[in-house]
Formats: structure tokens, C-alpha cells, sequence
């Protein structure tokens, strides 16, 4: 079945705006430009489906967020499945998420927002990043027992979750540093189990003791 005409005029406005956005921001996008890459000319067209280009980017924000956690579902656990195994394929898809060849526009404009957050990408954080943080923490939780305090739990899942975001954002740095050939072998899967097993590491040093150590992944 083919798009209904009004719903494909609105979804050609989103992504040439997501592009837009991505490359620009918000502030230095123009609305002139955003109907020039969709092929637009009738200027109305924003204030029509989106009352204004604040809205629109709301509207973009809330749309890459889902296009990403189509991409990257909050997994589900087989039954009596051991903490260490989730949190190494927790890692493994924030990863291979994260460190994807593609950098389609929803990822740059999301790294865009989370680096200066907006009024519009705050609600975003509470209804799309925090389920992820919370997911970790759980995990967390199983690992490490009651007596670690939440505060603590927070800074654990930040430190993990770091590890991968520094590798995304600092890429071409890296690959300065220690040269181009040698960091072609940092594959994601190469860089997953390297995060898993200094995460767990870790882990077992933070666990209270009289506690069994958390394993170090062996893969």
C-alpha cells in the first residue's frame, strides 16, 4: 500500500529536516533550507504539520530517538539468565549501536543534543535514555547486591556507558594516536569484550566483601 500523500509530505519535512538539524542545529537552520532539501517549495508546509520550526525540531528529536531504539531495542533476558552474560551483551549492543560504519543523521543530531541538551531533548532524555540507564542499572544491581547505594550504581553505569561514548565521539583523535593501522583492528566486537572485561574487573574491585567475586569475561 502506498504512503497516504499527507503522510509522506510530513515524513519528506522530517528527515530533511533531521539532516538539516544534524549538520546545523537548530539555531542556524533555516526553514528556506529544510523545504530545499525536501523538495518543497510551498513555505507554509512547516507551520502547517508542525506549527513552527521549534516544534519541528521536537518533532525530529522525539522521531530519531525511535528510528535509534528501533535499531536497538531494550533487550530481553532468557530466564535464569547470570548477570555477567547481560551486562556483556548490554555492552556488545550499546557498541555495535554506538560504533556502527553508517553515521545516518539521527545519531549526529542526537550526539548533537546530548552535548548541549535542549528544552525540547530534556523530555526526550527521560522517556528514551534514562530506560537505558535504568536497564543497566539493574543489571548492576544483580551483580554488586542490595547494599550498594544508588548514587553508586549511577556512577558505575556512567563509567561504563563512557567507555563507549568516548570511543564514538573521539574517533578521529584515537586514530591519530595510535595510528591509523592500528586502530582499524579496534572493531566493535574487539572494543565490546575489551569494555566487558574492564567493566566486570571493576566491578569485582567496587563489590562488598564476604561477597563472591564477579568473574572476569573470558568471552
Amino acid at each position: 500500500m502506498s504512503t497516504p500523500p499527507l503522510e509522506e509530505t510530513k515524513r519528506r519535512l522530517l528527515e530533511a529536516a533531521g539532516e538539516e538539524f544534524a549538520e546545523k542545529g537548530c539555531d542556524q537552520a533555516t526553514v528556506r533550507d529544510i523545504l530545499k532539501r525536501a523538495g518543497m517549495k510551498n513555505i507554509a508546509a512547516v507551520n502547517y504539520y508542525f506549527e513552527n520550526k521549534e516544534k519541528l525540531y521536537e518533532a525530529v528529536l522525539r522521531h530519531a530517538f525511535q528510528c535509534r531504539l528501533e535499531q536497538m531495542p531494550l533487550p530481553r533476558w532468557e530466564p535464569g539468565m547470570k548477570p555477567e552474560v547481560k551486562l556483556r551483551l548490554f555492552i556488545r549492543g550499546v557498541v555495535m549501536h554506538m560504533l556502527q560504519d553508517q553515521y545516518p543523521w539521527q545519531l549526529k543530531l542526537l550526539l548533537r543534543e546530548l552535548g548541549a541538551p535542549s528544552s525540547a531533548g530534556q523530555a526526550l532524555v527521560r522517556d528514551f535514555i534514562r530506560p537505558i540507564y535504568e536497564e543497566l542499572w539493574r543489571i548492576l544491581r544483580e551483580l554488586l547486591g542490595p547494599e550498594v547505594p544508588e548514587e553508586q550504581l549511577h556512577l558505575l553505569g556512567f563509567s561504563i556507558v563512557g567507555q563507549i561514548f568516548y570511543q564514538r565521539v573521539a574517533r578521529p583523535v584515537l586514530a591519530l594516536v595510535v595510528g591509523a593501522d592500528e586502530h582499524r583492528t579496534y572493531t566493535p566486537e574487539r572494543l565490546a569484550e575489551h569494555i566487558t572485561a574492564f567493566s566486570l574487573a571493576a566491578l569485582a574491585a567496587v563489590r562488598p566483601r564476604g561477597e563472591k567475586e564477579v568473574p572476569s569475561w573470558a568471552g
